[in-house]
């Protein structure tokens, strides 16, 4: 019988002890919380965007956020006055957390890519898109629902399965690419997905 290796044991309690920070961060932080909270929803898709970058895909991957954006833009403008959109705080437009859906958007492209092969990365890339939510619900910018929301929303739109979306995208990108005279050798993967109309 084979026991597990030291360093699967110890994941486990790894993952227990990086919680336990984020935990106990945010609620020690006195306002740091939500300034570190707004400056990770903008690191983690920005690192999903070069790591997208390195792989020849950040036409897809900003195509995708533009459809997080409209994602999060379009119900908040659509519930308007509902209770579920109303933040803790009184203001409206709460419904879900723009921040932690951009954070989950980012930290679930770099799990699903970059970081597939390094599990440390990935908690920390999780746990820091976990933070940002925290920091919205302990700055009484959104509820937990809004947050949760948010949450979801970012993690869906990072990793369904969206090929007939990609396909527009790659083909915009091409066209763009085209009238503005983009050297073909910059995006080798969209490339090969989508020809460029008269080539071979």
């Amino acid at each position: 019988m084979r026991l597990p290796s030291s360093s699967l044991l110890l994941r486990p309690a790894a993952l227990s002890a990086m919680l336990a920070l984020v935990l106990l961060s945010v609620t020690v932080a006195d306002g740091r919380a939500r300034r570190t909270g707004d400056h990770l929803q903008i690191a983690l898709p920005a690192a999903g965007l070069v790591c997208a970058a390195t792989r020849g895909q950040a036409p897809l991957y900003a195509g995708r956020y533009l459809l997080l954006e409209a994602g999060i833009k379009l119900p908040k403008a659509a519930l308007g006055q509902r209770p579920i959109n109303r933040r803790p705080d009184g203001g409206s437009h709460g419904f879900p957390s723009g921040h932690t859906a951009a954070a989950s958007f980012g930290a679930s492209a770099l799990v699903s890519s970059c970081l597939r092969d390094s599990p440390g990365a990935q908690a920390v890339a999780v746990l820091s898109a976990g933070f940002v939510g925290a920091s919205r619900i302990d700055a009484g910018r959104h509820t937990i629902w809004q947050t949760l929301a948010g949450a979801v929303l970012g993690w869906l739109v990072a990793t369904l399965k969206l090929a007939a979306f990609d396909r527009a995208v790659a083909a915009a990108w091409t066209r763009i690419g085209a009238r503005l005279a983009v050297p073909g050798r910059m995006l080798p993967a969209l490339r090969e997905r989508t020809p460029v109309p008269g080539r071979p």
